[in-house]
């Protein structure tokens, strides 16, 4: 194989970009890299690291360049949220992690840098080398309110992408760390847990009937007998303005994970009689009230906007 067969076969794999030492390592001369940049052939777009002008610019493309312009980068942060597949997670501009000496600063990507970069576990996925699933909601801890984050990971957890066992290596080492977001995670993972604490249902529903008290909502009905179609059920809330369905959770993650297909049929249920349902765990409710609150607020803002 010639050394234009070893960079076209190079340059196809890292979606069309391609940096200077692995030019060099393909027989490039250093003439030769500067003909293709004076004619036009490559596109710099960082530092000794260039685009095919061949390749249409895209994102992975930027995650590539960002990746390749360190000695030593994984994708992190909202980007490897995003190859992972997270729900409502879309392609930000790009996050990498390199050892705590790099340089943070870049013009292709935000830079987190990290003195345990050794220990981070991480993952092949989409043709990058990433953080783990685990790691990355770690990362994602830092920069979204509690409710979000509890969402994100029980998602996760249900969809069998990470398990309970994956967080114990993150929370060992960090152990006396100080990291933004890490006392949610554990709180969250916590809760899902064998032998987490599971609250009372008085408790639950003090907590639920006391934020939907708030002026700020419209009134509601407690413990209303709903006949949908094909199934009768009794929701903890509804408000009528909103064809709104609240209800708080007080199970432990193991039993709602057990129940996942029951619930999922009472919600379509709501659906089909043209009902929207929130839920909210005792640990949203407990720990993140204003975030509840928002949630609820758009959720109607959106039925009155859509009727």
């Amino acid at each position: 194989m010639d050394q234009n067969e070893r960079f076209d076969e190079l340059a196809a794999r890292q979606d069309g970009v391609i940096n200077r030492r692995q030019a060099l390592d393909c027989g490039l001369t250093t003439d030769q890299i500067q003909r293709r940049l004076d004619t036009g052939h490559w596109v710099r777009m960082d530092t000794a690291v260039y685009r095919l002008r061949s390749a249409s610019p895209t994102w992975r493309q930027r995650v590539r360049a960002a990746i390749l312009s360190r000695p030593r980068a994984v994708v992190a942060g909202r980007s490897a949220a995003f190859l992972h597949g997270f729900d409502a997670v879309g392609p930000t501009r790009p996050e990498i992690l390199v050892p705590f000496q790099g340089n943070a600063r870049s013009t292709l990507a935000k830079v987190i840098r990290s003195r345990l970069y050794d220990e981070i576990a991480t993952v092949s996925v989409q043709g990058f080398e990433a953080t783990s699933v685990a790691e990355t909601l770690l990362t994602l801890a830092g920069m979204m309110p509690y409710a979000g984050l509890e969402r994100l990971v029980d998602h996760e957890l249900a969809s069998n992408r990470v398990d309970i066992d994956s967080f114990g290596p993150i929370f060992d080492r960090l152990e006396y760390a100080r990291v933004r977001g890490l006392g949610a995670l554990r709180r969250i993972v916590y809760e899902r847990s064998a032998d987490a604490f599971q609250p009372p249902t008085s408790a639950l529903e003090r907590l639920l009937y006391r934020l939907l008290d708030r002026a700020e909502l419209p009134p509601y009905t407690r413990q209303l007998p709903i006949a949908y179609p094909n199934l009768e059920a009794t929701v903890d809330a509804f408000i009528p303005r909103w064809r709104l369905v609240v209800e708080g959770d007080g199970r432990r993650w193991h039993t709602r994970r057990a129940d996942f297909e029951r619930d999922r049929v009472r919600d379509n249920a709501a659906s089909a009689a043209g009902l929207r349902v929130v839920r909210f765990t005792y640990q949203m409710l407990k720990s993140d009230a204003e975030g509840c609150v928002t949630t609820l607020i758009e959720a109607g803002g959106w039925r009155v906007q859509s009727a």
